[in-house]
């Protein structure tokens, strides 16, 4: 069977560009979703084939260093011509560069498959690099295009909860503009000094941690946004998911920068900004809608959130798009 998946690559100019692939047939499910400019790419993948499947891959020659971190699921991997078999297990990571390798990726079947993808270009590494040289220094000398298959640590390693963290937020970033190129900038940097200095020291938090919980945890997150209008309880949770609640509460705020009702609060909030700012519902609908019973309830907790009431908020989105159709300042939002 052949399918082409695109390869990820750089901006050519400085406009954060998105991009999107969905592949969907008897063989497997899958969707690529690339956020680029002209110093990284972003690639989100998630991958569920049907039966066991084999994927083979082909690298370019080129002058990339990649971040690689598997969010979901194992994948057993042998690249060509070395017959370097590696897996990537849910909650490892490597920092690493291709350069004409080929290989081949085995999924095995009904088994969910998400790996997030940050490919570097050599010029924007080594500007980072100039702020820690001894960090980067391996780095930028091994992963040349004379070493087919270069990585900073022999064997993937475990990612550390803030690692986890800063990724889930790369991922759900919703700055518009100058601010998303500034505000990804920022992720990848946090990413790769917390990956980086185990290369100096012995880091602590991430020797104690453990991803092989980080499924239930990420289901548990998917519940919440099915359930939200009517969420299960701690217990509740921790049941459908198949852990305790002292995991449950524990992992979920190690993993995701916040507790399971904060994530819920959070995720209501942001679906009633964009039902005031996106259709004409009632304040009581939209309250309705998100999960509130009272309207009195909602407006207080939107206002605890946005600092202005649901009103005043919907008065300040009908304002400004007032003023982009008069000419005053047009925006483009990048979603």
């Amino acid at each position: 069977m052949m399918m082409e998946i695109p390869i990820p690559s750089f901006s050519k100019t400085k406009e954060l560009k998105e991009s999107r692939f969905v592949m969907n047939n008897h063989y497997a499910k899958a969707s690529f979703a690339e956020i680029k400019t002209v110093d990284f790419s972003i690639v989100d993948i998630h991958f569920r084939s049907f039966e066991d499947f084999k994927v083979y891959s082909q690298a370019e020659e080129n002058d990339s260093i990649w971040f690689c971190a598997a969010l979901q699921g194992n994948v057993i991997c042998l690249c060509e011509p070395e017959r370097d078999e590696f897996v990537w297990r849910n909650g490892y990571a490597n920092l690493q560069s291709y350069n004409g390798v080929g290989g081949y990726i085995n999924f095995r079947k009904k088994e969910p498959f998400r790996m997030v993808e940050i490919m570097l270009s050599r010029d924007y590494l080594t500007k980072i690099a100039a702020a820690a040289p001894s960090l980067f220094d391996e780095i930028l000398s091994g992963s040349n295009t004379s070493n087919p298959l270069f990585k900073a640590f022999p064997e993937n390693i475990p990612f550390c909860p803030a690692i986890g963290e800063a990724l889930i937020n790369m991922l759900n970033y919703k700055w518009t503009g100058n601010s998303a190129s500034l505000y990804l900038d920022a992720k990848i940097r946090e990413i790769l000094s917390l990956f980086l200095c185990r290369k100096e020291n012995d880091c602590k938090r991430c020797n104690s941690y453990s991803p092989r919980n980080n499924d239930k945890l990420i289901r548990a997150k998917e519940i919440v946004e099915q359930c939200y209008q009517n969420p299960p309880s701690l217990h509740e949770l921790s049941l459908m998911i198949g852990t305790n609640e002292c995991m449950l509460k524990n992992g979920f705020k190690t993993l995701f920068g916040t507790t399971v009702f904060g994530y819920l609060f959070d995720y209501r909030m942001k679906l009633a900004g964009q039902y005031l700012s996106d259709t004409d519902k009632t304040i009581q609908e939209i309250a309705d809608l998100v999960g509130y019973e009272h309207q009195s309830h909602f407006s207080t907790a939107f206002k605890r959130k946005f600092c202005v009431s649901p009103q005043q908020y919907r008065a300040n989105v009908f304002s400004n798009n007032c003023s982009q159709t008069q000419g005053k300042s047009i925006q483009r939002y990048i979603r």
